[in-house]
């Protein structure tokens, strides 16, 4: 058949699972050249020397959908979990070369859910430090089980309640952390975090004065130091944890924030890095900008360095409009003691964002990237 010259070239490379029973790449789409959504009628690609499958048809201009099979619908592409995807559809405006993987078989034993989704363990520690048990939440990431070798970072985050989508229900949501590290990690932004979700207090009003670092919140600061991290780096996690503060993290938002930041003036040779989402600077004090405590202690710390990274956000809509006042101050004395903003510290100005766990939840890639990201 002569392909008029007209016609663009759409070319394909397609990797497959590693899987001697299932070594056949059968495209199957909406133009006839791919069977017209035939699978026994589809497009044939042919097994390289690198393994990839490929192949060549002229198609026409505009949208084209197809999907990868093996020759039948019983055996197209799927996820990991079983589940079928969906088509995949390109603007065919030019010639076009698609280097595509194949995740799962439809065919194939779905993957088992920890392996997909990582798995959180619940963990009721002796907290010395506190004088009671303390729940905990270690979230180890699919890599961490896959593997028996592999050496994770860890990310210590405060409010272990709102912590990770394995906790997320109907009636509490979640910064889906867990989900957050999964995809950043899929992309190659950062390496697979092991998470520590640690919870607070329950009875009413005892979080915001265990989170406060001018009440109890050095308690629960030396709880993370001296009982949590040991037990995760030489019981829990032993061998499996990158225990210095370059691969040691802390996270929280609101109150548990201002803790994050005191960490990072109190315990920066045991944690290296630090994300603070819309800070509390005024504590249960209700400080001004100009007595802020916890900005105090570091304007007059000469061993603030940049030594550690620390990464602030705030909103701008309702109550978030405060925290411009103090985080302007704050950026100025951390420049002053050679802070380099971008290098050492990142403030990111969410506009029109509000005080609420969405918010913190649909920026956290931010946090996570800077902080544990190679760039």
């Amino acid at each position: 058949m002569e392909i008029p010259k007209t016609m663009p070239r759409l070319t394909f490379h397609i990797s497959i699972p590693a899987d001697v029973e299932r070594q056949r790449v059968v495209i199957v789409g909406t133009d006839r050249v791919l069977g017209d959504w035939q699978p026994e009628k589809g497009l044939v690609l042919q097994r390289q020397t690198n393994g990839r499958f490929s192949g060549s048809v002229y198609v026409p201009y505009g949208l084209l959908e197809f999907k990868i099979t093996r020759g039948s619908w019983e055996t197209e592409e799927s996820n990991k979990d079983g589940s079928t995807g969906l088509n995949y559809q390109y603007l065919i405006a030019h010639d076009l070369s698609l280097s595509l993987t194949v995740e799962h078989w439809a065919d194939a034993e779905p993957w088992p859910r920890e392996l997909i989704e990582g798995q959180a363990i619940e963990c009721a520690l002796d907290a010395t430090q506190l004088g009671e048990s303390r729940r905990v939440y270690i979230w180890l990431p699919p890599g961490y089980i896959q593997s028996s070798d592999s050496r994770h970072p860890v990310l210590y985050l405060l409010d272990g309640q709102n912590a990770l989508h394995a906790l997320e229900s109907d009636e509490a949501e979640t910064l889906r952390a867990d989900t957050w590290v999964r995809k950043l990690a899929a992309d190659g932004l950062i390496p697979e975090l092991i998470i520590a979700a640690v919870f607070h207090r329950e009875d009413f009003g005892q979080r915001d004065v265990e989170m406060s670092p001018q009440c109890d919140g050095p308690k629960l600061a030396d709880f993370l130091v001296h009982d949590l991290k040991p037990f995760i780096d030489f019981t829990f996690c032993r061998d499996r944890v990158l225990t210095d503060p370059a691969h040691t993290g802390v996270l929280g938002f609101s109150l548990g924030a201002s803790l994050a930041l005191f960490m990072a003036l109190r315990h920066s040779d045991v944690f290296g890095k630090f994300a603070c989402l819309s800070t509390c600077y005024e504590d249960l004090s209700a400080d001004s900008p100009d007595e802020s405590w916890i900005i105090e202690q570091i304007r007059s710390d000469p061993d603030f360095l940049p030594d550690r990274k620390i990464y602030f956000d705030h909103g701008t809509a309702g109550g978030e409009a405060a925290n411009e006042k103090y985080q302007t101050r704050l950026n100025a004395i951390l420049s002053k003691k050679t802070w380099v903003e971008g290098e050492h510290f990142k403030v990111l100005r969410a506009e029109g964002t509000a005080h609420n766990l969405s918010a913190w939840r649909a920026r956290l890639g931010a946090p996570l990237t800077f902080l544990f990201g190679a760039r």
